[in-house]
């Protein structure tokens, strides 16, 4: 396959490995959606002979489980092609004492370290033996402080893109030693680069493009939506390296319980034209887990879909809606309706990434980070899209536990989106016949967050290999149940003259503190 065209997708593992199973289902429907190419992105899930604490605790590949689902991918037509790390990206190996003597920073490896090279000797190793596929996408992508940290300290300031290039080169000699074509993610140039051009492109000099090994070819993504002369400037730049070009865009899946569909559909359609019109007929769809695999890779099958007809020709929606319905035996409408949790006012159109049921989930009741934000968005008919959601799902088949889940977050968020808002008013007015009955407005927010775990739990247990990366979640969504319960309590000895007063309630918020999609919600 490899001198053939490759339309295919990503899926990341890196925050907790798909279940084989659902490994194969997600395979079949990339078969029947005409996909020739799956990569899995697993930075340390796998295990490695000899390294107990690579993978440790993380629910990691074996090698039988790699070959498993590499034979079963191969069986349906699909390429099945690792997607690991050599660089950056591995702040959970290098937090364990047994590699800390391999850290530059938090995140990155030490370059120059001979041990560093010992143990991506082994790594590849193991990938070479767990998968047919000839590629390797070797990462080195965002690793921002390479050259920063203990390598300073130990070397002095270094040119940057002299070491970059360097452990390259090291990392590269391997992967040709095992009989693997790499590639990498090809971020770092442009991130080191100081000059740009009309088009915001990064201009990387003759120099640093020379060094790049032969035989190494080189990713381009970028998951957005940009105007046409960007992206004919920035194919022009890649190629100029005189290397193989990939291009990798993305179906929104790593922002969120809930996907971004109509977004994805907008911004890669153009995108993938451009890389068309550019002669890259490379061409990968990535699903991340940046939030923890919030959002099922499942949800995004319309903008699959869409993205491999549109780039055969087809943008006939109806022709688009009738195919999918014939693939999936779903209607194509209720799928997208799966977008509603994160659609206001200011985002009518999903032509933004609002991560608006997210937002409301995470902020708290008192302190209110984002109350200013999220009032300027209301009313949000959060009971309307939850209505929709458990109609569509009633319908959905196999796909049903998608659809209960996002519409129990949005039952949440009928009542949340405004309690924390509402509460302060009346607090700071003296309305405590307000705040009694806001007080039973806690306890169903509380009731209604339980479901919605609940469902959440269900939706992780099918899809994921074990428990383990479940906890993640656990703490966080039970931590935020048993604050709103906490802040009832709270309201609960206010009204009966218990406590004084209610601190945060006190404080006041400013509607400049930063745009709500910058912000993950983990500082709430």
């Amino acid at each position: 396959m490899n001198n053939n065209k490759i339309f295919g997708a990503l899926i990341s593992c890196s925050k907790g490995a798909m279940s084989v199973g659902r490994i194969k289902d997600f395979i079949d429907k990339l078969s029947l959606m005409g996909y020739n190419y799956l990569e899995l992105q697993i930075d340390t899930e796998y295990k490695i002979a000899g390294e107990k604490f690579f993978g440790y605790l993380n629910g990691a590949y074996t090698k039988d489980e790699i070959k498993e689902i590499d034979l079963y991918a191969k069986s349906k037509g699909i390429e099945l092609s690792p997607c690991i790390q050599t660089l950056g990206h591995l702040g959970r190996l290098l937090s364990i004492p047994a590699y800390s003597n391999l850290r530059d920073t938090s995140d990155v490896l030490l370059i120059d370290e001979p041990k560093t090279y010992e143990l991506i000797e082994k790594m590849i190793k193991s990938i070479a033996e767990s998968f047919s596929s000839e590629y390797i996408n070797l990462g080195v992508d965002e690793a921002f402080g390479v050259g920063l940290g203990r390598y300073l300290k130990l070397h002095g300031f270094t040119d940057r893109y002299e070491i970059l290039l360097r452990h390259v080169a090291k990392v590269v000699e391997i992967a040709k030693k095992y009989g693997l074509k790499p590639k990498m993610w090809s971020d770092m140039f442009s991130h080191l680069a100081s000059k740009k051009d009309e088009n915001g492109v990064a201009i990387i000099d003759k120099s640093v493009r020379d060094k790049v090994p032969e035989g190494l070819a080189l990713c381009n993504w970028n998951y957005g939506y940009r105007e046409d002369t960007v992206w004919d400037a920035e194919f022009k730049s890649h190629k100029e390296f005189n290397r193989e070009i990939w291009f990798y865009g993305g179906s929104w899946t790593w922002w969120g319980y809930a996907p971004f569909n109509h977004y994805s559909i907008k911004a890669m359609n153009n995108a993938m034209q451009r890389a068309k019109a550019n002669d890259i007929d490379k061409i990968v769809i990535t699903l991340w887990a940046d939030s923890g695999h919030e959002c099922s890779y499942f949800s995004a099958l319309p903008a699959l879909y869409t993205m491999r007809q549109n780039y055969l020709g087809n943008f006939d929606e109806e022709n688009i809606k009738k195919g999918f319905y014939n693939t999936f035996g779903v209607e194509y409408d209720d799928f997208m309706l799966l977008d509603l949790p994160n659609k206001n006012k200011y985002n009518e159109n999903y032509e933004k990434l609002d991560c608006t049921s997210r937002n409301i989930l995470f902020n708290d009741c008192f302190a209110g980070k984002l109350d200013p934000m999220i009032e300027k968005a209301l009313p949000i008919p959060f009971g309307e899209y939850a209505d929709k959601l458990f109609a569509a799902g009633k319908r959905a088949g196999e796909y049903a536990y998608i659809f209960d889940y996002l519409a129990k977050l949005c039952k949440v968020c009928e009542i949340k989106a405004s309690l924390g808002i509402k509460t302060r008013k009346a607090y700071q007015s003296g309305d405590k016949k307000l705040l009694a009955e806001l007080y039973v407005e806690y306890l169903e927010t509380a009731r209604r967050m339980k479901e919605f775990v609940d469902s959440f739990r269900v939706y992780f247990l099918k899809d994921y290999k074990t428990e383990i990366t479940l906890k993640y979640h656990e703490v966080m969504l039970s931590g935020l149940t048993e604050r709103v319960k906490y802040c009832a309590e709270r309201l609960k000895k206010y009204l009966s003259g218990e406590a004084e007063e209610i601190s945060e309630l006190k404080e006041e918020l400013y509607d400049d503190y930063g745009s709500w999609n910058a912000i993950w919600g983990w500082e709430f």
